[in-house]
């Protein structure tokens, strides 16, 4: 498994629509210069109701994704895309194909970690301090109005009514791994010691020990505030909306060929889909989990690991190989082939608002699309 470069203890290895006021608000520019005041100004037009769509100079494009040409849509990832140099991205979360936001991390090089990056449906923002000099490791957007991210030092920060809070200290002594929001009300954030924070839409939670055995929570996916799914170590642990469930057992350890559970994505309390470090995965059908089916395999041999997961229903889902740069994706009987994304560093994140538009991002600041 190649270690993540992220931060220790984490291993992977004037026209515009109304997403673009989103992009600009995200991106940290304040509520008159992404003009959303009530009178217009130099660089906004209106639309009915009032709203303002502005030009944002903080946010302006700085490149677009291209678009697959009919004759390779469905088939093939956009080549990559460049879009925060120096940095790596190691989350993204897109409630929909033209809202989008990624963040990034330390890496090699001069540039500052802690920004959001937002997409458009053509083109990604310029990069924006949130929380800066920490590394961002993971963001969940519900809605276009609502994120939460968390960083490698145990702070959250979320993003409402226009604008990110300061980030603010909730698990002092262990790092965040990752964030799942069901809405602007719920979210549940897991860390590197087996604990869990959880957020009312006001307030975070003191972290909650889930993972007593192993001490890790990777990943955490939350369809509801009624149901959540968190993995990590050789476990899955279950949130029936007020308390963690015992482990269920998936796979046996990195060292037996078997490799814990990385990533996880779930639609319903009935349909959950883990993928592991040993190119495995499992699914959940809301009462127990599926034995390990390696997907993502060279020539009978472990491909090195599926780093995420995203699911938009039963039939469809969408994983991504921290290792060999590739993806499969599950039809809802069976997964495809291993298809190669033009990258030469381990995958981080991926995410599909719809079965036709995903986004994952990688180690080297890239982003990709796909169009089905």
């Amino acid at each position: 498994m190649k270690a993540r470069t992220a931060h220790p203890g984490r291993t992977l290895a004037g026209g515009r629509s109304v997403a673009g006021v989103f992009a600009c608000l995200l991106a940290g520019t304040t509520a008159t210069a992404c003009g959303t005041s009530s009178s217009s100004s130099p660089g906004s037009s209106s639309l009915a109701g009032g709203t303002l769509i502005p030009t944002s100079s903080s946010s302006a494009p700085i490149s677009a994704l291209p678009t697959p040409t009919p004759s390779t849509a469905g088939r093939t990832w956009s080549p990559a895309d460049s879009v925060d140099p120096g940095l790596d991205l190691l989350s993204v979360s897109c409630p929909s194909p033209t809202d989008c936001v990624a963040v990034d991390s330390s890496a090699w090089g001069n540039a500052k970690p802690g920004n959001a990056l937002t997409y458009n449906g053509s083109s990604w923002s310029a990069p924006r301090a949130i929380d800066s000099p920490n590394s961002i490791v993971s963001v969940s957007c519900p809605t276009t109005g609502f994120c939460a991210a968390v960083d490698d030092a145990g702070n959250a920060l979320t993003y409402s009514g226009g604008a990110w809070t300061p980030f603010t200290g909730i698990d002092s002594a262990s790092q965040f791994e990752a964030v799942s929001c069901a809405s602007a009300s719920f979210c549940v954030a897991v860390d590197n010691s087996g604990n869990a924070s959880t957020f009312n839409g006001t307030a975070w939670s003191s972290p909650v020990q889930v993972d007593q055995t192993q001490g890790i929570l990777t990943a955490v996916s939350c369809p509801s505030a009624s149901f959540c799914v968190g993995v990590g170590g050789t476990g899955a642990f279950v949130l029936n909306g007020t308390t963690w469930s015992p482990p269920s057992t998936l796979g046996a350890g990195e060292d037996t060929g078997t490799g814990p559970p990385d990533g996880v994505s779930c639609t319903s309390s009935s349909f959950c889909v883990a993928v592991g470090t040993d190119g495995g995965i499992y699914t959940y059908d809301g009462s127990s989990w599926s034995t390990n089916d390696k997907v993502d395999e060279l020539n009978g041999i472990s491909g090195g690991g599926l780093a995420a997961v995203s699911c938009t229903s039963s039939s469809f889902c969408m994983a991504v190989d921290q290792d060999d740069n590739r993806s499969v994706t599950f039809n809802g009987s069976s997964w495809s082939a291993p298809t190669m994304l033009s990258s030469g560093y381990g995958l981080a994140s991926v995410s599909c608002p719809s079965r036709s538009f995903c986004i994952a991002v990688d180690g080297n600041a890239d982003a990709f699309t796909w169009h089905s």
